[in-house]
C-alpha cells in the first residue's frame, strides 16, 4: 500500500476512519505533557490529529497522502483549531526538531521498515516526552478477525518485537488485547491489537 492507494481512499467526501479519535488515544491522551507539543504519525484524514488539538495541544500532522492531509485541514478548519501539517513517508523522513509527544494508531509498514519507524519514533521524543500507538497484531490476521488492517501478519506487530526495539526501562504500558473498533466502515468489530506507551528517559 503506497500514497496512491491512500489518496484514491481518501477521495471520498466520506471520512473513511471516521471523525472520532481512536479509542486507545482519548483514553491515554492524559499521559502526554499538558499543552505539549505533539507529532500525529500517519495521521490520514485526521481524526486523532484534530482530537489532539482540541485538547490543547500543538499539533503536527504526518502523512504521504495529500488527499488524508486535505481532508484533515477541512475537519480542524470545521472544529476550529490549527494543525501543522508534513507530506513524507514516515518510513524515510527524519525529524528535525522534536516533540513532547508522538502518536500513530494502525501506522502499519513492512517489517524491514519498522525498525527505523521505532527509531524515528524515540528520537522525534524530547527527553521525558510520551509515545502513545496501538497496531493490530498478528492474530488479528491468524485469528480471522475481519475488523481491517493489512491483509498478511507479516504487516502486524508483536509484544516482543517493541520489547526489542524500545528500551525497556521507558515502557509505562504493553498490553495485547482484543477491542472492538468503530472507527468508519474500513475499522469496525473486534479487533487484536498490541496497546503501547513509552516514555523517553529524561536524561
Amino acid at each position: 500500500m503506497n500514497a496512491e492507494f491512500w489518496n484514491e481512499r481518501y477521495q471520498s467526501d466520506t471520512y473513511v476512519y471516521g471523525t472520532e479519535p481512536n479509542r486507545f488515544v482519548r483514553q491515554q491522551v492524559d499521559q502526554l505533557p499538558a499543552d505539549g507539543a505533539v507529532l500525529a504519525l500517519g495521521a490520514g484524514e485526521g481524526r486523532n490529529a484534530v482530537f489532539l488539538a482540541e485538547q490543547g495541544f500543538d499539533v503536527t500532522a504526518l502523512d504521504y497522502a495529500a488527499e488524508g492531509l486535505r481532508k484533515l485541514q477541512a475537519l480542524a478548519a470545521e472544529r476550529g483549531v490549527s494543525i501543522d501539517t508534513i507530506q513524507a513517508d514516515v518510513t524515510t523522513w527524519t525529524p528535525e526538531r522534536l516533540w513532547d509527544g508522538v502518536v500513530a494508531t494502525f501506522l502499519h509498514v513492512p517489517p524491514d521498515a519498522r525498525p527505523r519507524l521505532y527509531r524515528t519514533m524515540r528520537t522525534a521524543l524530547r527527553p521525558g516526552g510520551v509515545l502513545l500507538a496501538e497496531w493490530f497484531r498478528p492474530e488479528q490476521v491468524t485469528g480471522g478477525y475481519q475488523s481491517g488492517g493489512p491483509p498478511t501478519a507479516a504487516m502486524m506487530v508483536t509484544e516482543d518485537e517493541l520489547r526489542a526495539h524500545f528500551p525497556i526501562d521507558g515502557i509505562q504500558l504493553l498490553r495485547v488485547v482484543e477491542t472492538h473498533l468503530d472507527e468508519g466502515p474500513h475499522h469496525s468489530g473486534p479487533a487484536a491489537v498490541v496497546q503501547f506507551v513509552w516514555q523517553r528517559p529524561a536524561s
